[in-house]
């Protein structure tokens, strides 16, 4: 069964190297397990600029992980940020499979904010 759970700096450092994740944890870490085996981590941190944005830092898989699967843990976080404090949201550089989410690109990045995420991208549809 697949779980994903917010983990402490302590408990990300042996997940880190689990994934093959270089340098020490920073930032939130959230991890989803198959089981009790760690298979994704979604770090992120938030910046203060004229806003806050929530920097998604890194999303990493272990290798064999379905695509099901990834789908699953990318709309878990997505589901948990659109239920808290509207943010803009941020990842660093351009990455096209984001904009099925809503992320547009701007200035060399992708940025959507939370309110807007689009979870229902699969049946055409838009979150009202």
């Amino acid at each position: 069964m697949l779980t994903v759970r917010f983990e402490d700096i302590a408990a990300a450092r042996g997940i880190y190297r689990v994934l093959g994740i270089e340098g020490e944890p920073h930032g939130s870490n959230f991890v989803m397990y198959d089981e009790e085996t760690p298979v994704a981590l979604w770090r992120m941190s938030i910046k203060l600029e004229e806003q806050p944005v929530g920097v998604i830092e890194d999303i990493v898989f272990a290798d064999g992980v379905e695509e099901g699967d990834k789908l699953f843990f990318l709309h878990a976080m997505f589901f948990k940020l659109i239920e808290g404090t509207p943010l803009l949201l941020r990842i660093e550089g351009v990455k096209p499979e984001f904009a099925k989410f809503g992320f547009e690109e701007k200035d060399g990045r992708m940025e959507v904010y939370s309110k807007d995420v689009n979870l229902h991208y699969a049946c055409g549809g838009r979150r009202g």
